[in-house]
């Protein structure tokens, strides 16, 4: 290498040009010393600068023309680049292509700088991205070099047409591609966080520079390696990223990818990863079929490819097929053991079909696959680019005012853990791009009421309406151009719906919620502008009446249509304005049509919406509450000394509390709310509202009475309906066990199965109260089908066969079929790493009693309380919420036991005689019945389920309106703490506690 350097000082000035004259036919062996140099540097020390600059160097000997050699002391931009950058366009430099007294690269030397300086966003400090396809880039290399008819200007001095000369060309263009490709790999690279100019000018770099390299290499030489790179970076860019089609439709990165990757195939139709990731791309794109067959054609050719494997894995066991997903995943990581990716996916599919047999040591792998990508921060060196002052500007400009002494110290610290040139000062969990985003976010929550501040006051209403601020006056958030630059977070690839079913700790959780909150971020702020935007505020609410903006994708035949449908028209149209954005189209059910012939609200289907326009939609509907970030919940579901605002404040910050300061903790770093704090005593960032009796919102009485329909208009006595009942449930339960002796008991689980991790504590427990309950069975659904022969092969191992032969299953069926049946079960039994959520309402509503759990060591899965939060709201929770698996299962026996199950006569009131479950008359059940009918003595099981059923319509957790009007509360005192600028405190009283007016 010292060889190499010294012949390269002889040749190369300081400034980066030639000293001295080169043989243009010997240029090529100065071109490879200079790669063989930036190699070696790279081998030795792939973190240094000199090897950029040896690669560069290498690059200007092949392409800068011999009788020009660059000047920047004398740069300027030409003319009619100029021109075209005035004009926002580039037809007038593309119509000169072929032209041979054009010379594109000789104009990039003469501009120099100021063509970078032209060509940066001054809001972003990065250049654009250029997104081309195929068939443009086989022109790119005619265009830079088209004085030269597509040859690089410094290599080739003879027109003559041989073989050996075309030989030549071929072999220079092939390591020219090559050098750029090692060139755009150091500017992917983390340490390579930005792009020296020739003036010491920083520009950060962004996926734009390494795709334009990636670009010239490919129309130098076309290859399938660089089609599959060029459709991966695509893939990357943000959705905002569009260019217009061949027919003049917008086209995504995603779009265009799809063409390099064909293209690719076209060159090579094996390649094993441009078959695997077109698969990918026609999965996520919802054409799972198709997809399927690429993946299945990819593994034919590589059988051993894991990534094929895994791909495959995934996309059968997104469409439910997780059977058939497993010998896949097994597949993958037997070729490939570390081949992270496929654990989590493994041990879902594992678990969805109860193969509980190696799915432990899958689940263990992925958790620990996860912490490690946990730990692994993301620190960029983009908050160095800028001044601390211009930092602290931000910070000041955010509180609209002037920091006192303590603020202005504390924030110095942040910022500086990140200006160190020390490495060991930056400690691997101060996360710079956690930091980053949390700051701009912290930034444009406090300038947004600032804005409102400035214009209407502390107003949290106004007698009359109000001017509103013009959507084009919105505001771009200084600095946060760099946001841009600091390419999509990294994501864990255990998702967040994912912990529900994970024995996971309160960190973990958190940060994987926080990571794809990162990330989320990154992609809404930089969806079009690539900054981030202060939106105008609403006006005060005349008269009070605020704004409500719901935004949703289930807006169809969904869980969350099931429990909401009623709420929105339960609002009161006084005091609320309700907007519903249905992201997703229509899916053609009835529940769709009551959303959109509805006139109590106003719907909008947003679904073919860019995201920008449904913002702005929002912001033009002057949506109140909207600005305010709370999380609707409960004490049971989540405990308040689980919130940060609680729990997690500095310890300085609470120094300095005076009665006549209301503190704003900032953004801390590794301490406090910071998600990546080493603390575990907290999980929530959110304010709570914490409604009277559960979180949890029904539509039971309103949508789903149909029992009820075969009542007389006159049902009578408690005691009828009650005895109406008790015939609807003997006849669902002949119907669907018709070979069950009257005195079996029926404990029953209507969760997907995988809700039974974790297994030797559920599963296991089940068995123990079959055991122990003789005259008793499980019912279980097959959801999915494939788990029923697991299960029941587990059951005979664990409890043996005759227990075993008392786990029975049925099919999933319809949601109102569903509910009506749920009455047949005497005692549902619940989950607990995933606690039952609509199905324990579908229980409760049809009068079963329920098993809920509320262990303390799930307290922080706000996923495992949610069957104990809906119990306590039938006012009769302290008799079915347990605390311990001990508890668990001695409660359920002791429930079994109670009942009475011995043939007893009654009878059977005259207007009830001739009523059958569905509606209509049959001839009356004999006299034989099972229920003592004058309610006295029977059992303490049967006399929960009485009340269940006769004071369903009262209690609490049907009752919709109330509920609503409780939410209504929980909305009004947000908007106001909003306004006076207390949500951004920490402390108890940030919590709302909506009280209920009917107690």
């Amino acid at each position: 290498m010292d060889v190499c350097r010294h012949t390269c000082s002889q040749l190369i000035s300081g400034d980066g040009r030639l000293s001295s004259p080169v043989n243009p036919q010997t240029v090529h062996r100065l071109f490879n010393v200079l790669v063989n140099i930036a190699n070696l540097m790279h081998r030795i020390d792939n973190t240094m600068p000199a090897t950029t600059e040896c690669y560069m160097r290498a690059i200007e000997v092949v392409i800068q023309s011999p009788q020009s050699p660059c000047s920047t002391s004398k740069s300027r931009v030409p003319p009619y680049i100029a021109s075209a950058l005035k004009s926002g366009g580039h037809v007038s430099i593309l119509t000169r292509v072929g032209n041979l007294d054009f010379d594109v690269m000789q104009a990039v030397h003469d501009a120099g700088d100021d063509l970078a300086r032209a060509l940066v966003d001054p809001a972003t400090g990065s250049l654009p991205n250029l997104i081309l396809f195929p068939e443009q880039i086989f022109h790119l290399s005619a265009l830079l070099f088209s004085s030269r008819k597509g040859n690089s200007p410094n290599i080739l001095t003879t027109c003559l047409a041989n073989s050996a000369n075309d030989q030549y060309s071929t072999n220079i263009k092939t390591a020219t591609a090559s050098v750029l490709l090692s060139l755009a790999r150091r500017y992917q690279s983390t340490d390579c966080t930005m792009l020296l100019g020739q003036r010491k000018k920083s520009y950060f770099t962004t996926d734009s520079i390494v795709l334009l390299l990636h670009y010239i290499a490919a129309s130098l030489l076309p290859n399938a390696c660089i089609y599959n790179d060029i459709g991966v970076m695509l893939c990357g860019l943000g959705p905002g990223e569009t260019v217009t089609g061949p027919q003049g439709q917008p086209m995504s990165g995603r779009d265009i990818a799809r063409l390099y990757y064909e293209k690719g195939l076209q060159v090579d139709p094996t390649h094993p990863h441009l078959l695997s990731n077109l698969g990918s791309l026609l999965k996520d794109a919802g054409h799972t079929t198709h997809a399927i067959g690429i993946f299945h054609y990819t593994l034919s050719v590589h059988p051993d490819l894991d990534i094929a494997l895994v791909n495959m894995a995934n996309t059968l066991k997104d469409t439910g097929q997780c059977a058939e997903a497993v010998p896949y995943y097994l597949r993958a990581v037997s070729v490939n053991p570390n081949f992270s990716d496929a654990y989590c996916g493994l041990s879902h599919s594992m678990n969805a079909v109860c193969q509980w047999g190696e799915r432990d040591v899958w689940m263990r792998k992925a958790i620990e696959v996860c912490e490690k990508q946990l730990s692994d921060t993301q620190v960029t060196g983009l908050l160095r680019t800028k001044p601390l002052e211009e930092w602290m500007a931000l910070v000041r400009l955010a509180c609209g005012r002037s920091l006192f002494p303590v603020e202005e110290k504390e924030w110095i610290q942040r910022f500086q853990l990140f200006f160190a040139n020390d490495s060991s000062v930056t400690s691997v969990n101060h996360n710079e791009a956690s930091f980053l985003t949390r700051l701009l976010e912290w930034c444009l929550s406090r300038m947004q009421r600032t804005w409102y501040i400035k214009s209407y006051g502390q107003a949290v209403r106004a007698d009359t309406p109000q001017p509103s601020l013009s959507l084009a006056n919105r505001v771009t958030l200084p600095i946060s151009g760099v946001l841009s630059s600091l390419g999509y977070p990294k994501l864990p690839f255990i998702l967040p719906f994912h912990t529900f079913t994970l024995p996971l700790t309160s960190r973990t959780i958190r940060l994987i919620a926080h990571r794809n909150a990162i990330n989320a971020f990154y992609t809404t702020t930089t969806y079009t502008n690539k900054t981030a935007v202060v939106y105008p505020p609403p006006p005060p609410p005349v008269c009070g009446k605020l704004n409500i903006g719901y935004v949703s994708s289930d807006y169809n035949d969904h869980p969350l249509t099931h429990l909401m449908k009623s709420v929105f028209s339960l609002h009161n149209g006084q005091q609320f304005n309700v907007f519903l954005y249905a992201t997703s189209p229509s899916d053609g059910s009835l529940h769709r049509q009551h959303y959109e012939r509805q006139t109590a609200f106003r719907f909008t289907d947003v679904s073919s919406w860019s995201a920008s326009a449904i913002v702005d939609k929002i912001v033009q509907d002057q949506i109140h509450i909207r600005w305010c970030d709370y999380l609707v919940c409960d004490e049971v579901a989540c405990p308040r000394d689980l919130f940060a605002t609680v729990s997690a404040r500095p310890a300085r910050c609470a120094s300095r509390i005076r009665d006549d300061s209301r503190p704003d903790v900032g953004v801390p770093v590794n301490e406090g709310c910071d998600p990546s704090s080493p603390a575990t005593n907290w999980i929530f960032t959110e304010c709570p509202i914490y409604m009277p009796h559960s979180f949890f919102v029904t539509d039971h009485k309103q949508s789903y009475c149909h029992d009820e329909q075969s009542l007389p208009s006159n049902p009578g006595s408690p005691t009828d309906l009650w005895f109406a009942e008790m015939r609807r449930r003997e006849e669902a339960r002949i119907s669907i066990f018709p070979d069950l002796p009257k005195d079996v008991v029926i404990f029953a689980n209507f969760n997907q199965v995988w809700g039974t991790a974790p297994l030797f504590l559920i599963f296991w427990t089940w068995l123990r109260i079959l055991y122990r309950v003789p005259r008793s069975i499980l019912w279980l659904l097959r959801f999915p089908a494939a788990g029923e022969a697991n299960l029941i092969r587990t059951a005979t191992a664990w409890a043996g066969p005759e227990v075993a032969s008392r786990v029975r299953f049925t099919d999933v069926a319809v949601k109102e079929v569903h509910i009506y049946r749920c009455r047949v079960a005497d005692l549902v039994l619940d989950t607990v790493e995933c606690s039952a959520h609509t199905v324990a309402t579908d229980v409760l509503w049809s009068g079963t009693p329920i098993i809920a759990c509320a262990w303390p060591s799930h307290r922080h899965k706000m996923s495992s309380r949610v069957a104990a939060s809906v119990a306590y709201a039938t006012d009769l929770g302290e008799q079915m919420v347990v605390h311990s698996r001990e508890e668990y299962e001695d409660r359920a026996v002791t429930l079994a036991n109670s009942l009475r199950r011995h043939g007893m006569t009654i009878q059977t009131p005259s207007s009830f005689r001739n009523i059958k479950a569905g509606g209509g008359s049959s001839a009356a059940v004999g006299s034989e019945f099972l229920y003592n009918g004058d309610g006295k003595d029977l059992g303490e099981l049967m006399e929960l389920r009485k009340q269940l059923f006769l004071t369903r319509r009262s209690m609490p957790l049907f009752d919709t309106a109330r509920w609503t009007r409780n939410l209504e509360k929980g909305y009004a005192a947000a908007w106001k703490r909003w306004v006076e600028g207390r949500q951004f405190e920490y402390g108890e009283d940030t919590c709302i506690r909506v009280r209920d007016d009917e107690e």
